[in-house]
């Protein structure tokens, strides 16, 4: 299993390095995509290597990518999670509230409630601050009503979350290890609004039939993106994949992001930061975040409705875009116009095969 593991890194190694190269020329990337996805043979080739990676190595970790994604899910909805978030998002606007109602000099003193406190003016400001916090605590929180948590598995090669407690699942991939998977290429996905009248994660998931073409706006209460967003030789592909994301997903949905590292947690932190600052532009907001041995597991809560809440120019697109890098673009010369706070001067380009058994495009 090792030396499948490093061949087929190998493999992912040169083949990425082929389509940087071919875009670095200026391809079209939706050219070079379509003939990617039309190699049907190559992908049934990676598809079942990724099964039997899957089930016979990722497996035996204490707590697989599968396991968390449950566990984050599960403790979202069915317990505090949101509640929690939803408490924390009404305080924080009772706060905003308060500060803009108030006079300057009362906001200077807010910030410096250290000051003399016999003063009366200081004593009547620190009140409204006492009160603003009694009024947060007693915030009523109507939280939905969850019976099976709608989750939609992208790149999902056997569909892992099939069975498991709690969910109803649908699992999509380009071409599926399995038979419980339905073929999509989520990049072409259409999606769009059922009449008012329906309640999207009331919609029957179970006429869904290969391949799937189209699927309901916000009819989603979670996404997971696995091993999804490295498959993509370009930023554009990816910012694609989260702008669906956030179209499927409910409000206060959960998109749930598992990209490989084997370095230490801090390594590419500023990867993280940028991914975070770029779908932040999507209406997302980051609710939990973990670094296991081989992964980063990040939670991204949906917190406005609509992801054209602000609508962007084409060349804002792209610049949010091209933060949503991944380490083996900045070992391309294609990718020289990212900010420089992204170019790591020290990244290693042999880091991919760090990654071996978790990064996902070979041969």
């Amino acid at each position: 299993m090792e030396a499948e593991c490093e061949l087929g890194s190998e493999q992912a190694k040169k083949e990425h390095e082929k389509l940087a190269s071919v875009i670095k020329e200026n391809a079209e990337i939706e050219t070079l995509w379509q003939q990617h996805t039309q190699d049907e043979a190559k992908l049934q080739m990676y598809a079942n290597a990724m099964y039997q990676l899957a089930t016979q190595h990722w497996s035996k970790h204490a707590e697989t990518r599968i396991d968390w994604c449950h566990r984050i899910a599960v403790d979202y909805f069915l317990y505090d999670g949101l509640k929690a978030a939803l408490e924390k998002d009404k305080k924080r606007k009772y706060y905003m509230d308060l500060r803009a109602q108030a006079k300057d000099d009362d906001l200077k003193l807010c910030d410096t409630l250290n000051v003399d406190k016999s003063s009366d003016r200081v004593q009547s400001v620190d009140q409204q601050v006492t009160n603003c916090k009694e009024a947060c605590c007693n915030v009523q929180v109507v939280l939905p009503v969850v019976k099976k948590i709608r989750l939609l598995d992208v790149g999902s090669c056997y569909n892992p979350f099939l069975g498991l407690e709690h969910f109803e699942t649908v699992g999509v991939d380009l071409v599926p290890a399995q038979q419980t998977v339905l073929k999509c290429d989520f990049l072409q996905l259409t999606i769009h609004s059922l009449p008012p009248a329906i309640d999207a994660l009331t919609y029957d998931l179970k006429n869904l039939a290969s391949p799937v073409n189209q699927l309901p706006k916000a009819s989603f209460h979670v996404v997971v993106f696995s091993l999804l967003l490295e498959y993509f030789p370009s930023p554009v592909q990816r910012w694609t994949c989260c702008v669906k994301a956030a179209e499927l997903l409910c409000r206060n949905g959960l998109l749930l992001i598992i990209t490989p590292d084997s370095n230490s947690q801090h390594r590419n932190a500023p990867m993280m930061k940028s991914w975070r600052l770029a779908l932040e532009k999507l209406g997302f907001q980051r609710w939990k975040y973990e670094k296991m041995e081989h992964i980063h597991c990040i939670a991204f809560r949906k917190v406005y409705e609509d992801p054209s809440w602000e609508p962007l120019s084409d060349s804002a697109v792209n610049q949010f875009a091209q933060m949503l890098y991944i380490p083996q673009d900045l070992t391309d010369a294609c990718y020289d116009d990212l900010p420089q706070e992204n170019n790591i001067a020290d990244h290693d380009p042999h880091e991919f095969l760090l990654s071996a058994c978790e990064l996902p495009f070979h041969d």
